[in-house]
């Protein structure tokens, strides 16, 4: 899927210049090379993003052996950024320990067998299902409905126009000195393998 940066434009032009990259520092003043983290640019309406789950067990393994951090950025396809209900769900839900990764399996989930999750009525309903532990609507209240998810989906959109993106998924290392879209050809599978060789050769 491709990424279209058109979309957002006014949002790019209002950013701020410091690069806060969903979570890790990635100002341009350190001289270490050496990435910190690992990023997944993604979208949770992206048949290929969807596919390339299979994979995160093994991506996350590689990653955790580099001894980087990883981090899944989802960007809303089809919508403005205050109605991206699954896209601020997961960034705020990544306040709970251990469940980001669960919402992030039911959006993709839902994606792959076709189930609309166009309002946030629909999104607390699919979670309530696959993502019981956690009471959603009080969540949804506190966290998900607060300006900070917007402005999460506003950090992953920056450092993806500072990465180049333009197509889904794909993969950035983030450094103290920046950040560096990974190149990479074939198909998913193919994809997740060059990731993982990459950490490997860390």
């Amino acid at each position: 899927m491709m990424f279209a940066p058109r979309r957002f434009p006014a949002l790019f032009r209002t950013l701020a210049t410091t690069l806060l990259a969903v979570g890790v520092s990635a100002g341009a003043t350190a001289a270490e090379p050496r990435p910190v983290a690992l990023v997944e640019f993604a979208s949770f309406d992206c048949q290929f993003c969807q596919a390339m789950s299979d994979h995160h067990p093994a991506i996350e393994a590689a990653v955790e052996d580099a001894e980087l951090e990883y981090r899944y950025a989802p960007l809303p396809s089809h919508t403005s950024l205050e109605r991206a209900w699954r896209e601020r769900t997961y960034y705020a839900s990544r306040e709970i320990p251990g469940i980001a990764e669960e919402v992030r399996e039911a959006f993709l989930t839902a994606g792959k067998t076709g189930v609309p999750l166009e309002n946030l009525d629909e999104v607390l309903a699919h979670l309530e299902l696959h993502v019981p532990q956690v009471r959603w609507n009080p969540f949804s209240e506190d966290r998900i409905q607060d300006r900070s998810s917007v402005e999460a989906i506003e950090r992953a959109i920056r450092l993806a126009q500072r990465a180049e993106l333009r197509e889904y998924p794909a993969f950035a290392v983030v450094s103290r000195s920046g950040v560096e879209l990974l190149s990479l050809t074939g198909d998913v599978d193919e994809k997740a393998e060059a990731v993982i060789k990459y950490l490997e050769n860390l």
